[in-house]
């Protein structure tokens, strides 16, 4: 027996033992699915659906530009201000919550069609600021909106599926199902008028999510990576339109036991201002800076920490739990706007059927 051929037998039976030589992406391991921040980063087996929850709070607060951090009088001092009064409102504090249910079905082995339906709220805190014969008189708002956000539908079709590496294209429309003319009380005005963009529940305008997910295992660890974009196909009925966003993510997870996995990630995010203004938007960009469509773009990168829990017994069985936490760890905004504190995200997921 020649050495070539035994080094060759040798490689092969290690390889071999892990099950990642020539076989397909293990989907039972814990570690099978990114981070639960991460969507559509999983196809199915023929006949197989997925039923999932992601519950998603986003934290804003103080006020930033460029990639400086301003005080609050700073952040005044920019804002050009309005009338007699010079009225200026500077918005300070935002809680973003979403709930979104899904559903995957794998026709074939490499195409999985899905469909996501948002429900989100915002909250945001307002601070006031008008001068008066010399006084200058402070205040803060609340304003609020829930509802139905932009559904999601499209397909996942994969092309690439071996040695332990899997490789599939997302292919996602974005419906513009969400409200893009939410009312609130405001103070200054005395009536209740159409909120600033950053308010309202969905884009308007029907979106192209396009994007490329490859994973890789081995047999005591994994990592993935995900582009993805969001481009909007068209202008909405406010006569508006949002600027491109850009993604792109990467992470590793280790598996602590068959149940469980850990998992670190980058996400670095890139958006654009965005393109016309809103027609029913009487706030005056002169006035508050999240009405001006020219403050909106930006970019972040964020590091994420999570964990996969994956059900292997009983009644739990093939029941996955997940969380992930996210904080920023670079930003550079366009204009006047909040920093970004913190992302957290937890969810679960179901698989059924299939082969």
């Amino acid at each position: 027996m020649s050495t070539t051929f035994t080094r060759y037998t040798l490689a092969a039976a290690i390889l071999g033992s892990s099950g990642l030589a020539w076989g397909h992406y293990d989907g039972g391991r814990a570690d099978s699915h990114a981070p639960i921040s991460v969507m559509g980063d999983h196809t199915h087996a023929k006949g197989e659906w997925m039923l999932s929850y992601r519950y998603m709070g986003m934290g804003m607060s103080g006020a930033k530009s460029g990639s400086d951090s301003l005080s609050t009088d700073e952040a005044f001092d920019e804002i050009p201000g309005m009338g007699p009064m010079n009225m200026k409102a500077l918005p300070y504090d935002m809680t973003m919550e979403m709930h979104m249910v899904g559903a995957m079905y794998a026709p074939t082995d490499n195409l999985t069609l899905l469909a996501m339906l948002p429900y989100s709220t915002n909250e945001m805190t307002t601070k006031t600021r008008m001068t008066m014969m010399m006084n200058t008189m402070e205040d803060e708002f609340d304003t609020e909106t829930s509802g139905i956000g932009d559904v999601s539908v499209g397909g996942l079709y994969k092309f690439y599926d071996q040695g332990g590496y899997r490789l599939h294209l997302n292919l996602v429309l974005g419906l513009p199902t969400g409200s893009i003319e939410e009312e609130d009380y405001i103070p200054m005005a005395g009536q209740e008028l159409q909120l600033p963009y950053p308010m309202q529940l969905g884009s308007g305008s029907y979106e192209a999510r396009p994007g490329i997910t490859l994973n890789k295992q081995y047999a005591s660890w994994s990592w993935g990576a995900q582009a993805s974009a969001r481009i909007a196909l068209d202008e909405n009925d406010q006569g508006y339109k949002l600027g491109s966003r850009k993604f792109l993510t990467a992470w590793a997870a280790k598996p602590l036991a068959p149940w469980a996995s850990v998992s670190v990630a980058a996400y670095k995010s890139w958006w654009s201002d965005i393109h016309g203004e809103a027609e029913d938007l009487t706030i005056s960009p002169m006035m508050n800076p999240a009405a001006d469509p020219e403050a909106k773009g930006g970019q972040r990168l964020d590091i994420g920490v999570g964990l996969n829990l994956l059900g292997k017994n009983g009644a739990l069985k093939g029941h996955r739990l997940a969380m992930e936490y996210k904080a920023p760890v670079q930003e550079s905004l366009h204009g006047i706007q909040m920093e970004t504190d913190y992302t957290f995200t937890v969810g679960w997921q179901k698989a059924f059927g299939g082969k």
